[in-house]
């Protein structure tokens, strides 16, 4: 027997999905606290802008708030320390975080501490995302850094679920093409490597085929006109669907290498991924006649093949596609375009292996890849 419960309550503001128009209310929600100690975790850029007011204004009528931005990508260790301190500090009742994956997977680290090492911690957990890309607001996962060495550490544990997420598109209209970009593709590889983990179930397939479908129809708009509240609607809910099925399901190695790729190069997360899936695809398929099976359905109702052609033209026009949109977004698809000499690259590949198949999210690919099976994933994207 197998139970699926989902603690973190979804709210998302009434854009009409048919027309250009939207009204962004889903932040008045924050109307309803009351007589609360809000601590409020930013992206730094954010304190002092007039979205950021935006929301204290929603909540300092009848509360007290305190903004804590020392927020930077891979949150470390030490950062997380310091706000683990201040929150203990202020006796906050109510934690609000607003920014992209790593601002939310501060939070929770935050949050996670202050209850496993000093058994306090507040009473309600508010995500609010200004990425479509990580799904974080409600995924029991975390992401931390050791500064020192360069390795990340994924948390997992249900108790970093939120308690709600509110998705607007408030803040990702004003969010960079690279970062939307970025981001979007994150959620293209959530999809697509839960659709095929090992714990996948009609569930999950339900949620990562739609978000699937939103990200190559919304993705490219999103970009090219960040204004276009639909467009940015849409990629907003893809993560967050993408993030419930590959909470339940399970991610696999395109993510266990990304880690390490961010870790050690510090590539961007959602860019490392873009490198990795056409190659970690074409793995799957080959290895696992499931994985196969799952990706040539979801080619089919991309209608990106007629559904008459051979199995090896509709797996590759998958991923065509994935390549293809992700050079529509402006990702380089190698190390070298971005920047990463070759020798540099291959020096690393022992230590990236190692690291990846140490990785929390290994385990869920569908077929379990060997050392040497990593290394020529790796060697594809020189």
């Amino acid at each position: 027997m197998e139970s699926w419960t989902f603690k973190t309550q979804i709210f998302t503001e009434s854009v009409n999905h048919s027309a250009t128009g939207s009204k962004s209310d889903a932040l008045e929600r924050l109307r309803l606290l009351n007589g609360e100690r809000i601590f409020i975790v930013c992206d730094p850029f954010l304190e002092g802008t007039p979205a950021l007011q935006t929301v204290i204004d929603l909540i300092s009528i009848n509360n007290t708030y305190t903004v804590y931005s020392d927020v930077v990508p891979d949150p470390p260790i030490d950062s997380i320390v310091k706000g683990v301190m201040v929150l203990r500090k202020e006796e906050s009742t109510v934690l609000i975080v607003i920014g992209g994956g790593s601002a939310i997977d501060m939070a929770k680290g935050i949050n996670y501490f202050c209850k496993t090492i000093y058994q306090v911690g507040v009473k309600k957990f508010i995500a609010i995302p200004t990425t479509s890309g990580t799904g974080s607001e409600v995924t029991s996962f975390a992401v931390i850094t050791d500064t020192k060495t360069g390795v990340k550490y994924p948390l997992l544990d249900d108790s970093l679920l939120p308690d709600e997420a509110i998705l607007t598109t408030f803040f990702v209209k004003s969010a960079p093409e690279k970062v939307t970009a970025y981001s979007g593709m994150d959620v293209l590889v959530h999809a697509l490597e839960s659709l095929v983990a090992k714990k996948a179930n009609h569930f999950t397939d339900a949620l990562a085929e739609k978000a699937i479908e939103l990200v190559v129809k919304n993705l490219p708009t999103c970009v090219v006109d960040g204004k276009n509240e639909v467009a940015r609607a849409a990629m907003h809910e893809a993560s967050c669907m993408a993030g419930i099925a590959f909470n339940q399901a399970g991610l696999g190695i395109t993510h266990a290498l990304s880690h390490q790729l961010g870790g050690q190069f510090h590539i961007p997360h959602g860019l490392a991924n873009a490198m990795l899936l056409p190659y970690v695809i074409m793995y799957n398929a080959a290895n696992s006649t499931v994985a196969k099976s799952k990706y040539i359905s979801i080619a089919q109702k991309l209608c990106l093949t007629s559904e008459t052609s051979d199995e090896s033209v509709q797996l590759a026009a998958l991923v065509k596609c994935a390549q293809s949109l992700a050079r529509q977004v402006g990702c380089s698809m190698t190390m070298k375009e971005f920047g990463i000499d070759n020798i540099t690259f291959k020096n690393s590949f022992s230590i990236l292996v190692q690291q990846a198949i140490a990785d929390r999210t290994y385990g869920g690919n569908p077929y379990e890849a060997t050392k040497e099976d990593l290394t020529r994933i790796l060697t594809c994207i020189i």
